[in-house]
C-alpha cells in the first residue's frame, strides 16, 4: 500500500490570495473540438490535480514554452483509464482545482475518459459532492440551457448517467443533489434497460429510493410507463437474490 504523504497548506489567507491570482491568469491555448488523451499524463501533474496543489499545477503550466505545449498537456495526455486532469480533481474532491480548470479550460467539462465517463461522472460514482456542484454550476452558466441538460444526461459506455453512477455507489447526498437539478434521471435508462430508480430498489437502499420518490413530480402520472425496462419487482427479487 503506497504510504500518504502530508502536503503543507498554505494559511488560508494566502490560499485565498493564491486562488484569486490564478483564476485572473490568462492561459491562451489552441482549444481543439474535443478532448482526445494520445498521450500519457505526467504523473507530477497528475498529483497537483489530485491533491489540489492547484498553484503548483498552474504555475508549471504556465512555465511551458509554447500554446501547442500547453495545448498538448491540457488536451491530449491523460492517465492510463484516460483521465483528464479535471477526471482527476473532481474525482478526489479537489474544488479549487476543478474551479480554475473549468474557469481556463471549460471545453473539458465535456471531456471522457477511455470508458466514456465525463468528470461528472466520476465526481457522482466517488460520492464527491463539492466538486459535482462545482461541474454543474459550471455547466449552467456556460452556453445554452440545453447544454447543461446535455451534461446531465451524458451517458458512459454502459448508458450510466452521473445519477446512476450515485445511485448505484450509494451516494445519498449526490443523488440529491443531481435530482434537485433535473428529476427526470430517476428513470433514465443504460443499455441494460436499467434505471437509478431500478438501482435503489436492487440495492434495498430504502434512504435512495426515498430520494428519487420525493424528486419526481407529483403530478407525473405517467411514472410507470417511463419506467420502460427492468420493472422495479425485478430489481427487488434481484436484490433479494444478493441478500443486500
Amino acid at each position: 500500500m503506497a504510504s500518504s504523504i502530508n502536503i503543507p497548506r498554505q494559511p488560508s489567507n494566502q490560499r485565498d490570495e493564491t486562488f484569486r491570482k490564478w483564476k485572473a491568469e490568462s492561459f491562451p491555448t489552441q482549444t481543439p473540438h474535443f478532448y482526445d488523451p494520445k498521450n500519457m499524463m505526467d504523473k507530477k501533474l497528475y498529483n497537483y490535480a489530485a491533491e489540489d496543489r492547484f498553484d503548483e499545477l498552474f504555475d508549471h503550466l504556465r512555465r511551458l514554452s509554447s500554446m501547442d505545449e500547453l495545448s498538448s498537456i491540457i488536451y491530449s495526455q491523460g492517465s492510463p483509464s484516460g483521465n483528464s486532469l479535471l477526471h482527476v480533481s473532481a474525482s478526489h474532491g479537489m474544488k479549487d482545482v476543478t474551479e480554475l480548470l473549468l474557469q481556463h479550460f471549460p471545453i473539458l467539462i465535456t471531456a471522457k475518459n477511455f470508458h466514456d465517463d465525463t468528470a461528472l461522472h466520476l465526481a457522482a460514482g466517488a460520492g464527491q459532492l463539492e466538486t459535482t456542484k462545482v461541474l454543474i454550476n459550471k455547466a449552467k452558466g456556460h452556453g445554452e440551457a440545453t447544454d447543461f441538460y446535455n451534461i446531465l444526461e451524458v451517458k458512459n459506455d454502459r448508458g450510466n448517467t452521473a445519477l446512476h453512477e450515485a445511485v448505484i455507489h450509494r451516494h445519498h447526498a449526490v443523488a440529491r443533489f443531481l435530482v434537485s437539478e433535473c428529476s427526470e434521471l430517476c428513470y433514465t435508462e443504460n443499455k441494460d434497460h436499467e434505471s437509478p430508480l431500478y438501482h435503489a430498489v436492487e440495492n434495498r437502499d430504502k434512504d435512495m429510493l426515498s430520494i428519487l420518490m420525493r424528486a419526481i413530480p407529483h403530478h407525473d402520472v405517467d411514472l410507470l410507463k417511463n419506467l420502460k425496462g427492468k420493472s422495479l419487482v425485478h430489481a427487488a427479487v434481484q436484490g433479494r437474490k444478493r441478500g443486500t
